[in-house]
């Protein structure tokens, strides 16, 4: 008779990587934005057609600037991978733009701005903000 294995002790979660707290602060806005941007669309209540409207309604298309940059992080750390110093200071200025406006994202800014009188929307870019200042901090931005 063999005795039931005892669960691996949970090991406290380690720091989370600098371009893992980016990508979760864009996400996080990026969702916000998302939602209130489909409010009164045809297809907000239908996640199919929502996801089609994301990729293919031009009133839409300004988020892209969000989602690309989340790409490119993610992308920058595949399989474990730490992006280099390099590519993440380019991270932290495509993401200030975004937040706090900057030739690179105009138009993604311009309606951002738009949207920053919804609580939820500007919570989340507080936190987007604040992990921005954490980030340019450390790695001396």
């Amino acid at each position: 008779m063999t005795m039931p294995s005892s669960p691996a002790p949970r090991r406290a979660p380690a720091a989370q990587a600098p371009h893992r707290q980016l990508a979760a602060a864009l996400a996080g806005l990026h969702r916000t934005l998302l939602n209130a941007q489909a409010i009164g669309h045809p297809a907000a209540q239908n996640p199919y057609a929502l996801l089609q409207a994301v990729m293919h309604d031009p009133a839409f298309a300004w988020l892209r600037a969000f989602s690309d940059l989340m790409v490119k992080i993610d992308e920058a750390g595949a399989k474990g991978a730490t992006p280099s110093p390099e590519a993440m200071q380019g991270f932290l200025l495509a993401a200030t733009a975004l937040a706090e406006g900057g030739a690179e994202a105009p138009e993604a800014h311009v309606k951002l701005r738009g949207f920053l009188l919804r609580r939820e929307v500007a919570t989340a870019h507080a936190a987007l903000r604040e992990t921005l200042a954490q980030l340019r901090a450390s790695h001396g931005q």
